[in-house]
């Protein structure tokens, strides 16, 4: 195609644009509400998949010792501790002596009559072990249970099972935002389409005219499948602009949130550095569903053009 034939097509495209205005809005405008949600969600899943992956580093498997346990069976359980250290599969651990442990539950329990016949022999001395991967947790888990020193019948303790579940939830999350998006996206090309398909049949008598003397498909198809494409473009960066805006807000308002409620150990990602990724998936987005719209409509129309050119 000719520079000057491609620069023709686009000042075509672009006067369409300019010409329905109020089609133009409201399809532009869709486009916007469409990826401004897509955009919005992706966030939450970014946000809560690398929260999650945090607390997943952060989480420390609890192993109690039995009561009575003997101090040969307390050294053999160190020593594994401590061979597994070396080895990199535990990157630190913490020991909570019996008297540590009776000072923390002086402070939970508070009242007199719960202290009541507690004492340090009443208490278990405890490891806080923080693994590398956390993926080797269940096999490490395995191997603690067969020490004779440990407590494995209600004694050792991971988060591991919730934070899965956290993941399944989030897996759900993504299926129904994926079928809500894809609604969405449905709408965003009938209303193209239908944009588009008021400009075809304003210019109806013009594209008959230069069907009749013979120009190509191609060259009357492409002016209104720029039009499509500048209507997603422009609702693209309309939407990366009012979701960069409405996140800048949320991120301020849950970092405030988290810290009242003593969580600063979550976070929410600054948007800069997922700024470019988020403008590049609205563009491509924005793009396909204006030229999908604007191709269903003009292959339609063609079609029928056709049609009544063969019957003549």
């Amino acid at each position: 195609m000719k520079i000057r034939t491609l620069k023709l097509l686009v000042k075509e495209g672009a006067n369409n644009v300019v010409k329905n205005k109020l089609m133009s809005f409201a399809s532009t405008m869709t486009v916007v509400v469409t990826l401004f949600f897509l955009g919005i969600i992706l966030l939450i899943a970014v946000n809560i998949t690398s929260n999650i992956e945090a607390m997943k580093r952060e989480l420390r498997l609890t192993v109690f010792l039995k009561i009575d346990v003997s101090p040969f069976h307390r050294e053999e359980f160190v020593n594994f501790i401590e061979e597994k250290k070396e080895a990199g599969i535990i990157t630190d651990y913490v020991i909570i002596s019996k008297e540590q442990m009776y000072e923390d539950m002086k402070q939970i329990l508070e009242d007199e009559v719960f202290l009541k016949g507690l004492t340090v022999d009443n208490m278990a001395e405890s490891f806080e072990i923080k693994l590398a991967n956390p993926d080797d947790s269940d096999e490490l888990i395995k191997q603690i249970s067969e020490f004779r020193g440990v407590n494995s019948e209600n004694g050792i303790g991971y988060g591991k099972d919730e934070l899965n579940k956290l993941e399944a939830i989030l897996k759900v999350f993504n299926y129904i935002v994926m079928a809500v998006l894809a609604v969405l996206m449905v709408i965003s090309v009938f209303l193209i389409s239908n944009t588009i398909r008021l400009t075809v049949f304003a210019r109806r008598r013009q594209i008959e005219i230069m069907k009749y003397i013979g120009a190509l498909d191609s060259f009357i198809r492409w002016p209104f499948i720029i039009e499509g494409l500048l209507i997603g473009f422009i609702g693209a960066v309309l939407s990366f602009i009012f979701t960069s805006l409405a996140y800048s807000w949320i991120q301020n308002v849950m970092n405030v949130i988290l810290t009242n409620l003593n969580l600063a150990t979550l976070s929410i990602l600054e948007f800069s550095p997922v700024a470019l990724q988020i403008f590049v998936i609205y563009s491509i987005f924005g793009v396909i569903i204006g030229g999908i719209g604007s191709f269903l409509s003009v292959r339609k129309h063609l079609r029928r053009l056709e049609i009544i050119l063969s019957i003549s």
